[in-house]
C-alpha cells in the first residue's frame, strides 16, 4: 500500500514539473517576442530615418542644382547620398549590418517612377529627375530567438524625396475651399501671404452672403459633387487670375465629412485656392482665385463643417496655368520656392 501512495505521488510530482517546465519555456518565448520585437522595431525606425533624412539630402542637391541654373552632377548626388547614410549608422560592416541601394525618381501618370541606379559615375542625371528614393535594409542579431534558430531579422524601409515645380505638385491635390488673401500677399501672391508653420482657419471671413467658400468648378451646387472634389480633386485646368462659382451653404452632408477627414488623418500637403474677391450673393457669387497656397490639413469643427484649420507651407508661385490633375514636372532654373517633400 505504502509503495502504491509513492508511485502515485511521484506521478504527480512528474506531472507539475512537466506544467512548470511548458509555462516556463511559453513565458520564455513571450520575453523572446518581447526583446527581439522590440529591438526589430528600433532598427526600423533607425532604417526609415536614414532612408528618410538620405533622400531628402540628395534630393536638396538636386533642387539646388535646377535652382541655380547649373545641373547637380550624378557624383555629386553620390557624394551627399553617402555622406548622409553613413552619418545616420547605416554601414555595412557596423555593430547592426546596413546595406542600402538608390534610384533616381521621374514622373509618371501613378506617381514617381525608378529612372536609374543613383551609382558613383560621372556625368548629367537622367532627364526629367524629380529625386531620390532610397532602400535601407537592417540586419540586426536576436536575443531570445536564437533559441529557435533565428540568428537576425531583415528590416526593410523605403523613402522617396521629390522637388517638383511650385506650378504644378502631386496629381489630384488642389481643393475647392477659397481661401481669402490678405493684405501683405501681392499680385500675385507670394510667400509672405502667410507663415509657415502656422495654423489658420481657412474658412474664415467668407464675405459672399449664403456662402461657406466651397467653390463649384462647374457650377454645380450638388453635395456629392463637392464630395467627389474634395476625396478625388477633380479641378479643371485654369489661368490666373480666375473666376469660380461659390458652392453656396455649409453642405454638411456624410460624404463632404469623410472626404475632408481623409486629407486631415494623412497628414498630406494639399494645394488650397487663394481669392482677391468675392462678387456677388449665394449661387450668384464668384470668387476671384489670384493664388495658390499649399496647407496641411488639420481639423474640423464638429458636427457641421463649420471652421477647416490647416498650417501653411508655401506658395505655389504659378505663372503658367494651373493644370488640370497635375502631374510633377523638375523645377525650373531659378526658381526660388522650390518644394521639396517625401512622398513615401
Amino acid at each position: 500500500m505504502f509503495g502504491s501512495r509513492s508511485s502515485g505521488a511521484r506521478d504527480e510530482r512528474g506531472q507539475v514539473l512537466a506544467i512548470v517546465a511548458g509555462g516556463a519555456m511559453a513565458l520564455l518565448i513571450f520575453l523572446g517576442l518581447v526583446i527581439d520585437g522590440g529591438n526589430a522595431f528600433l532598427n526600423r525606425r533607425n532604417a526609415q530615418n536614414a532612408a528618410d533624412l538620405s533622400a531628402l539630402d540628395a534630393t536638396g542637391i538636386i533642387a539646388t542644382g535646377y535652382k541655380s541654373g547649373t545641373p547637380a552632377t550624378r557624383q555629386a548626388v553620390w557624394a551627399q547620398l553617402t555622406k548622409s547614410i553613413a552619418a545616420n549608422d547605416c554601414a555595412a560592416a557596423g555593430s547592426t549590418p546596413c546595406t542600402w541601394q538608390a534610384w533616381y525618381e521621374g514622373p509618371s501618370a501613378s506617381g514617381p517612377t525608378d529612372l536609374a541606379a543613383v551609382t558613383n559615375t560621372t556625368g548629367a542625371l537622367p532627364n526629367n529627375t524629380l529625386g531620390v528614393r532610397v532602400s535601407v535594409k537592417r540586419l540586426p542579431g536576436t536575443f531570445l530567438a536564437r533559441l529557435a534558430g533565428i540568428q537576425t531579422w531583415d528590416v526593410n524601409t523605403d523613402a522617396i524625396a521629390i522637388a517638383t515645380h511650385p506650378a504644378t505638385g502631386p496629381a489630384g491635390d488642389l481643393l475647392p475651399i477659397a481661401l481669402k488673401e490678405n493684405n501683405t500677399c501681392g499680385t500675385p501672391p507670394t510667400a509672405s501671404c502667410f507663415t509657415p508653420g502656422q495654423v489658420y482657419d481657412l474658412t474664415a471671413g467668407k464675405p459672399a452672403p449664403g456662402g461657406f467658400g466651397w467653390l463649384s468648378w462647374t457650377g454645380s451646387n450638388d453635395p456629392g459633387a463637392l464630395s467627389d472634389s474634395i476625396c478625388t480633386p477633380n479641378n479643371p485646368s485654369f489661368p490666373l487670375p480666375t473666376t469660380f462659382p461659390n458652392d453656396p451653404g455649409k453642405s454638411n452632408s456624410a460624404s463632404v465629412r469623410a472626404c475632408l477627414d481623409k486629407w486631415i488623418a494623412s497628414g498630406q500637403t494639399v494645394l488650397i485656392p487663394v481669392y482677391s474677391q468675392v462678387v456677388g450673393p449665394g449661387n450668384n457669387a464668384t470668387y476671384t482665385i489670384v493664388g495658390i497656397a499649399a496647407f496641411v490639413l488639420t481639423s474640423r469643427d464638429q458636427p457641421a463643417v463649420d471652421d477647416i484649420r490647416g498650417y501653411f507651407v508655401g506658395m505655389y508661385g504659378i505663372t503658367d496655368p494651373v493644370p488640370a490633375g497635375a502631374g510633377s514636372v523638375p523645377p525650373k532654373p531659378g526658381d526660388t520656392s522650390i518644394p521639396i517633400g517625401l512622398v513615401k
